[in-house]
Protein backbone atom coordinates (compact mmCIF):
# COMPACT_ATOMS: atom_id res chain seq x y z
CA UNK A 1 0.00 0.00 0.00
CA UNK A 2 1.30 3.77 -0.92
CA UNK A 3 2.50 5.48 1.86
CA UNK A 4 2.62 9.16 2.09
CA UNK A 5 0.37 12.86 2.93
CA UNK A 6 -2.81 13.05 1.39
CA UNK A 7 -5.01 16.07 1.44
CA UNK A 8 -8.41 16.29 0.83
CA UNK A 9 -10.14 20.40 0.71
CA UNK A 10 -13.72 21.30 1.20
CA UNK A 11 -13.69 24.92 0.28
CA UNK A 12 -17.12 25.99 2.06
CA UNK A 13 -15.59 23.97 5.03
CA UNK A 14 -14.52 25.69 8.09
CA UNK A 15 -11.40 27.49 8.15
CA UNK A 16 -9.36 24.41 9.82
CA UNK A 17 -6.58 21.85 8.72
CA UNK A 18 -6.84 18.45 10.48
CA UNK A 19 -3.90 16.43 10.65
CA UNK A 20 -4.03 12.86 11.14
CA UNK A 21 -0.40 10.81 11.96
CA UNK A 22 -1.87 7.75 10.55
CA UNK A 23 -0.52 4.06 11.82
CA UNK A 24 -0.56 1.25 9.01
CA UNK A 25 -3.15 -0.95 12.05
CA UNK A 26 -5.25 1.31 12.50
CA UNK A 27 -6.40 2.40 9.18
CA UNK A 28 -9.47 -0.11 8.91
CA UNK A 29 -10.70 1.49 12.51
CA UNK A 30 -9.64 4.83 11.17
CA UNK A 31 -11.60 4.53 7.56
CA UNK A 32 -15.05 2.90 8.99
CA UNK A 33 -15.15 5.15 12.44
CA UNK A 34 -12.91 8.01 12.66
CA UNK A 35 -12.53 10.16 9.46
CA UNK A 36 -16.51 10.07 8.41
CA UNK A 37 -16.24 11.91 12.29
CA UNK A 38 -14.02 14.22 10.72
CA UNK A 39 -15.89 14.60 7.40
CA UNK A 40 -18.89 15.15 9.40
CA UNK A 41 -17.38 18.25 11.77
CA UNK A 42 -17.04 19.96 7.84
CA UNK A 43 -12.97 21.26 8.33
CA UNK A 44 -12.20 23.04 4.90
CA UNK A 45 -8.61 20.23 4.92
CA UNK A 46 -7.82 16.92 5.64
CA UNK A 47 -4.63 15.83 5.73
CA UNK A 48 -3.69 12.13 6.31
CA UNK A 49 0.18 11.00 7.27
CA UNK A 50 1.14 7.32 6.72
CA UNK A 51 4.50 8.10 6.19
CA UNK A 52 7.38 5.90 8.33
CA UNK A 53 8.43 8.14 10.97
CA UNK A 54 7.17 9.03 14.60
CA UNK A 55 4.03 10.61 15.17
CA UNK A 56 5.89 14.20 15.98
CA UNK A 57 7.66 13.79 12.84
CA UNK A 58 3.67 13.02 11.22
CA UNK A 59 2.20 15.97 12.54
CA UNK A 60 4.95 18.40 12.02
CA UNK A 61 5.31 17.25 8.14
CA UNK A 62 1.43 17.73 8.23
CA UNK A 63 1.17 21.30 9.50
CA UNK A 64 3.92 22.11 7.01
CA UNK A 65 1.58 20.91 4.08
CA UNK A 66 -1.14 22.86 5.68
CA UNK A 67 -2.66 25.84 4.46
CA UNK A 68 -5.82 27.13 7.58
CA UNK A 69 -5.44 29.57 10.34
CA UNK A 70 -6.18 27.04 12.73
CA UNK A 71 -5.21 23.47 12.85
CA UNK A 72 -5.93 20.21 15.09
CA UNK A 73 -4.25 17.50 15.14
CA UNK A 74 -6.36 14.38 15.88
CA UNK A 75 -4.92 10.63 16.31
CA UNK A 76 -6.05 7.73 13.96
CA UNK A 77 -8.15 6.54 16.85
CA UNK A 78 -10.23 9.06 18.00
CA UNK A 79 -14.01 9.71 18.15
CA UNK A 80 -15.73 13.27 17.82
CA UNK A 81 -18.48 14.58 18.42
CA UNK A 82 -20.23 15.44 14.82
CA UNK A 83 -19.97 19.79 15.60
CA UNK A 84 -16.80 19.36 18.01
CA UNK A 85 -14.61 21.57 15.99
CA UNK A 86 -17.32 24.11 15.30
CA UNK A 87 -17.61 24.27 19.34
CA UNK A 88 -13.70 24.90 19.88
CA UNK A 89 -13.54 27.57 17.11
CA UNK A 90 -16.44 29.83 17.93
CA UNK A 91 -15.36 29.42 21.60
CA UNK A 92 -12.03 30.35 20.39
CA UNK A 93 -12.73 33.09 18.49
CA UNK A 94 -15.33 34.61 21.47
CA UNK A 95 -12.40 34.80 23.46
CA UNK A 96 -10.06 36.30 21.13
CA UNK A 97 -12.43 38.99 20.28
CA UNK A 98 -13.14 39.80 23.77
CA UNK A 99 -10.18 39.39 26.02
CA UNK A 100 -6.80 41.54 25.78
CA UNK A 101 -4.98 38.39 26.68
CA UNK A 102 -3.46 36.14 23.86
CA UNK A 103 -5.47 32.86 23.55
CA UNK A 104 -3.83 30.09 21.32
CA UNK A 105 -6.17 27.43 21.72
CA UNK A 106 -9.48 25.47 22.71
CA UNK A 107 -9.43 21.91 24.59
CA UNK A 108 -11.61 19.62 26.56
CA UNK A 109 -11.86 16.68 28.42
CA UNK A 110 -12.46 13.10 27.13
CA UNK A 111 -13.21 9.58 28.17
CA UNK A 112 -10.89 7.21 27.12
CA UNK A 113 -12.48 3.43 25.70
CA UNK A 114 -9.47 0.81 26.70
CA UNK A 115 -9.96 -2.32 24.86
CA UNK A 116 -7.03 -4.06 26.14
CA UNK A 117 -7.00 -3.67 30.26
CA UNK A 118 -4.42 -6.03 30.66
CA UNK A 119 -1.69 -3.77 29.56
CA UNK A 120 -3.46 -0.20 30.27
CA UNK A 121 -2.30 1.23 33.51
CA UNK A 122 -6.20 2.60 34.12
CA UNK A 123 -7.02 -1.23 33.75
CA UNK A 124 -10.34 -0.49 32.30
CA UNK A 125 -12.11 2.70 30.78
CA UNK A 126 -11.66 6.09 32.05
CA UNK A 127 -12.73 9.88 31.98
CA UNK A 128 -9.67 12.64 31.77
CA UNK A 129 -11.18 15.67 33.24
CA UNK A 130 -9.37 19.13 32.33
CA UNK A 131 -9.44 22.33 33.95
CA UNK A 132 -9.86 25.63 33.13
CA UNK A 133 -6.32 27.47 31.70
CA UNK A 134 -3.48 27.94 34.76
CA UNK A 135 -0.39 28.68 33.64
CA UNK A 136 1.20 27.57 37.24
CA UNK A 137 -0.53 24.31 37.10
CA UNK A 138 0.54 24.15 33.61
CA UNK A 139 4.26 23.48 34.85
CA UNK A 140 3.36 20.85 37.20
CA UNK A 141 1.86 18.42 34.65
CA UNK A 142 -0.36 18.22 31.58
CA UNK A 143 -4.11 18.37 31.68
CA UNK A 144 -4.28 19.71 27.94
CA UNK A 145 -5.15 16.93 25.10
CA UNK A 146 -2.62 16.74 21.80
CA UNK A 147 -6.99 17.35 20.25
CA UNK A 148 -7.50 20.96 20.73
CA UNK A 149 -7.95 23.77 18.14
CA UNK A 150 -4.55 25.64 17.54
CA UNK A 151 -4.05 29.15 16.08
CA UNK A 152 -2.21 28.41 13.11
CA UNK A 153 0.38 31.56 13.96
CA UNK A 154 0.75 30.07 17.63
CA UNK A 155 1.85 26.60 17.10
CA UNK A 156 5.47 26.11 18.17
CA UNK A 157 6.19 22.86 16.19
CA UNK A 158 6.34 19.29 18.18
CA UNK A 159 9.51 18.66 19.70
CA UNK A 160 10.63 15.22 17.91
CA UNK A 161 13.38 14.58 20.35
CA UNK A 162 10.99 13.69 22.95
CA UNK A 163 9.12 10.00 22.87
CA UNK A 164 6.33 11.35 25.87
CA UNK A 165 4.38 14.54 26.61
CA UNK A 166 4.63 16.13 23.13
CA UNK A 167 1.61 17.51 23.53
CA UNK A 168 2.57 18.87 27.82
CA UNK A 169 5.63 20.43 25.85
CA UNK A 170 3.52 22.43 22.90
CA UNK A 171 1.52 24.10 25.58
CA UNK A 172 4.36 25.16 27.98
CA UNK A 173 6.37 26.31 25.07
CA UNK A 174 3.20 28.15 23.79
CA UNK A 175 2.73 29.61 27.56
CA UNK A 176 6.56 29.97 29.10
CA UNK A 177 7.68 31.39 25.51
CA UNK A 178 4.91 33.28 24.03
CA UNK A 179 2.23 33.89 27.39
CA UNK A 180 -0.06 32.64 25.12
CA UNK A 181 -3.27 30.89 27.05
CA UNK A 182 -6.49 28.65 26.54
CA UNK A 183 -9.87 28.02 26.37
CA UNK A 184 -11.38 25.46 28.47
CA UNK A 185 -14.89 24.16 27.22
CA UNK A 186 -16.47 22.48 30.09
CA UNK A 187 -19.51 21.39 28.32
CA UNK A 188 -18.23 18.93 25.08
CA UNK A 189 -15.47 16.16 24.96
CA UNK A 190 -14.78 13.23 22.54
CA UNK A 191 -13.84 9.70 22.84
CA UNK A 192 -10.30 8.15 22.60
CA UNK A 193 -9.88 4.40 21.98
CA UNK A 194 -7.59 2.78 22.63
CA UNK A 195 -7.02 0.14 20.80
CA UNK A 196 -3.75 -1.84 21.21
CA UNK A 197 -0.96 -1.58 23.63
CA UNK A 198 1.09 1.50 22.64
CA UNK A 199 3.63 3.96 23.75
CA UNK A 200 1.21 5.61 25.98
CA UNK A 201 -0.13 2.51 27.75
CA UNK A 202 3.31 1.85 29.26
CA UNK A 203 5.77 3.99 31.18
CA UNK A 204 8.56 3.53 28.83
CA UNK A 205 10.05 6.67 28.07
CA UNK A 206 7.61 8.81 30.69
CA UNK A 207 10.59 9.58 32.95
CA UNK A 208 13.28 10.35 30.74
CA UNK A 209 10.68 12.65 28.72
CA UNK A 210 9.53 14.39 31.89
CA UNK A 211 13.26 15.35 32.91
CA UNK A 212 13.83 16.76 29.55
CA UNK A 213 11.01 18.49 29.35
CA UNK A 214 12.08 19.94 33.06
CA UNK A 215 15.06 20.81 32.16
CA UNK A 216 13.96 22.68 28.82
CA UNK A 217 11.71 25.14 30.81
CA UNK A 218 13.97 25.38 33.84
CA UNK A 219 10.90 24.52 35.85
Amino acid sequence: MNMGISIDKVDDGLPISVIIPLSSNRRKFFNNFVLPLIEANNPNEIIINDNLGSAPKKRNDGFNKSTQPYVFFCDDDILLPSNYLEILYNELKSYELKSDAIYGFAYTSYDGIVLHPETHPMHGNFSINAFPFDGERLKKGNYISTMSLIKRENFPMFDENLKRFQDWDIYLNMYINKQIKGVFIKDTRFYAYYLDSGITTGNKYQQESYNRIKRKYNL
